[in-house]
């Protein structure tokens, strides 16, 4: 376990990464469906078994409270996409089953998911297409399927439900660990990397963080001291960031709990090619389009005359 955690760190480039699939994958679903997250993960856990499901082992699966499950089940009832049928031996006992509407849903949705997905990455490029279907593939294994032979289908849809669930374990292990938010641990784990004051807006880019979030995450920062602000004598308009004695410290910490989380949730359900998969989406495909970013701004540069 260790030799896996320690050969796949998550660095601030994966998170730019994952945060561009996730905010892709929750458009998508969007786009095309009435159903939050919740309500379509269990639509599509439905569609993976081979039998009508009771409901109250359909919440221990999946680890929801019960008042959660019939919630999102009322709703795919109401849609027509779940029929709710009482057992034939235990009359307060419901078991669920997925309808032929609820299979073309989660049939469109998916569609919806892909599409999102590529218009998000940069897929006309051939090897970057072939990376981020790699990724794809290997995501939807991350949470295992109710039934193996009915789980090959929609990768994309499983995809989502893995990528939200990892973000939402993400979000509570470095709460617990840190108090901090996933915002102000990314910024701290990218200050790390770069070893020097950085602007704001200049973070806000390389992390793919809109600049208002950017800096609510900075002011947090600032305020637990985890982070300082510096000034330049030369630009009096700009306001650097950097690190405090603290904020290393919680560095180091937040490196090691995303690698441990990484290593018991993440890796430990893939093979060595999926891991591959993923880590190549951070590394090679969010690095080229960062290059291009860079390159459409000094074309911007290069057109500026004196008035």
């Amino acid at each position: 376990m260790a030799e896996v955690a320690n050969k796949f760190n998550l660095d601030s480039t994966y998170f730019v990464a994952f945060e561009m699939a996730h905010e892709a994958l929750r458009r998508g679903l969007e786009q095309a469906s009435d159903l939050n997250i919740t309500q379509y993960r269990i639509l599509t856990k439905l569609m993976q078994a081979s039998a009508p499901v009771s409901q109250g082992e359909l919440g221990k699966i999946l680890g929801m409270k019960p008042n959660v499950v019939t919630q999102a089940v009322d709703a795919l009832v109401a849609h027509g996409y779940a029929t709710r049928e009482a057992g034939t031996t235990d009359g307060r006992t419901r078991f669920l089953a997925v309808t032929d509407d609820g299979a073309e849903h989660v049939a469109a949705v998916n569609q919806s998911l892909v599409e999102s997905l590529y218009a998000t990455f940069p897929t006309q490029d051939p090897t970057y297409r072939t990376i981020l279907e790699a990724a794809v593939a290997a995501a939807a294994h991350i949470e295992p399927p109710l039934h193996a032979g009915r789980a090959q289908r929609f990768p994309a849809t499983r995809s989502l439900v893995s990528i939200e669930l990892i973000r939402a374990e993400t979000e509570r292990t470095l709460r617990d660990a840190t108090g901090a938010s996933l915002n102000e641990c990314r910024i701290v784990q990218r200050l790390g990397e770069t070893d020097h004051p950085e602007r704001v807006g200049t973070l806000a880019e390389q992390l793919m963080m809109s600049p208002v979030n950017a800096a609510r995450a900075v002011d947090r920062l600032v305020g637990r001291g985890w982070a300082k602000r510096l000034k330049s004598p030369h630009d009096k308009k700009a306001v650097y960031v950097a690190l405090t004695d603290e904020g290393v410290y919680q560095g180091f910490l937040i490196s090691a709990t995303v690698n441990e989380l990484a290593a018991t949730k993440l890796w430990v359900r893939l093979t060595p090619e999926q891991r591959d998969a993923i880590e190549r989406v951070g590394h090679v495909v969010v690095a080229d389009l960062n290059a291009q970013r860079q390159a459409k701004e000094q074309a911007a540069y290069d057109l500026l005359r004196e008035i």
